[in-house]
């Protein structure tokens, strides 16, 4: 009979890990939809985004589906992401941190947290977003958890809690959209003279492109902000038809103007020009950043949320680093901050469990 009480320990922590492999799964459907607008209960079963082959249950098991049909699609054998383990198995030890770590209504809690954090990584990492379905849903789900569990935000009373997780959340937001602004006014433009004449050109495929030469990039990671616009200077430009010589043009949200002529980006796509110069709009981070900075601070308070603030920028400059280092100052693209602040809070949660008496 002594031996009861450790078996169920035992074992509730194996459930714990199980409960979170299959979340896990959920936020793999998550993270492939909803950077594209996809609704997540249609189609209700996953399929093969190659060939729609609809997975039965047995292959839907988490983890274990993956290794056993080696990576690939049973219907056309394309490969199968290793995101999908990777995403089941981290939730899954996660959520059997938690259990080991904390209460189970505050772990419930975390394990709420740590999913929107694991999400938000993903997407940022592959899209450079960070959805407000997760950032503004967050902030709710952060301030109702406090207003639940007010010990989240070290007091007893549940209002009191609610109030300093929406505060929290308030300034987070409104520190980070300062850094930003702030941002912008110092280093918000970057000029560039080329040596040699460089083809530019804008094709569009689910969203505007811009190609520079071997670089592409999608337009709306450039023009963040109405007032955000492209300049540059061109020997010549093909644009509807017509082929126009020794001018300055300017894309922006509306689309492309030359002089008193503007064109919405449907009429000029596809659209090329051979410059000489340009000056494109750059942030040091996304709205998006700001939002979810927001939502750290309605689950994890004020000093969970300074700590993701610094932290991350800790984090991400050391990241930033090795990078420049491994490539040689060729990074190529943007670092997206989102993954930064969510590591930062993970470790803060990590640091409030063993702080725990």
């Amino acid at each position: 009979m002594t031996h009861y009480p450790l078996l169920i320990t035992h074992y509730s922590g194996i459930v714990f890990f199980l409960l979170g492999t299959i979340i896990g799964s959920f936020l793999n459907v998550v993270i492939v939809r909803l950077p594209h607008g996809k609704s997540l209960n249609n189609p209700k079963r996953s399929c093969c985004p190659k060939c729609h082959h609809t997975l039965p249950w047995w292959e839907n098991i988490p983890i274990l589906s993956w290794l056993l049909l080696r990576g690939r699609c049973a219907g056309c054998r394309d490969r199968i992401s290793i995101q999908y383990p990777l995403v089941e198995l981290s939730t899954g030890l996660l959520f059997w941190l938690f259990y080991h770590f904390f209460p189970w209504p505050v772990a419930t809690a975390h394990a709420v947290f740590i999913s929107l954090l694991l999400v938000a990584t993903v997407i940022d990492l592959q899209h450079w977003i960070i959805p407000n379905e997760i950032t503004l849903v967050g902030i709710v789900a952060g301030v109702a958890a406090s207003a639940l569990l007010p010990e989240l935000m070290e007091t007893s009373s549940r209002g009191k809690a609610a109030l300093i997780s929406m505060a929290t959340a308030a300034a987070g937001y409104g520190l980070l959209w300062g850094i930003l602004e702030l941002g912008k006014l110092a280093f918000g433009r970057k000029r560039t003279i080329f040596a040699e004449p460089l083809l530019l050109r804008l094709s569009c495929a689910e969203k505007p492109l811009l190609h520079l030469g071997e670089e592409e990039i999608a337009l709306e990671e450039l023009l963040l902000r109405p007032s955000d616009r492209i300049v540059a200077h061109a020997n010549w430009i093909e644009v509807a038809g017509q082929r126009l010589t020794n001018q300055h043009f300017f894309l922006q949200h509306q689309g492309l103007r030359i002089d008193e002529h503007a064109w919405p980006f449907e009429k000029i796509i596809p659209f090329q020009a051979e410059i000489t110069q340009i000056t494109l709009p750059r942030e040091a981070m996304g709205f998006g950043d700001v939002k979810f900075l927001g939502c750290i601070g309605a689950f994890l308070g004020w000093k969970g949320m300074l700590f993701a603030l610094f932290g991350g920028s800790i984090l991400g400059s050391v990241v930033a680093l090795f990078l420049l280092l491994v490539t040689r100052g060729r990074i190529g693209r943007s670092i997206p901050f989102g993954p930064a602040l969510a590591a930062a809070a993970a470790l803060w949660l990590f640091h409030s469990a063993i702080a725990l008496p």
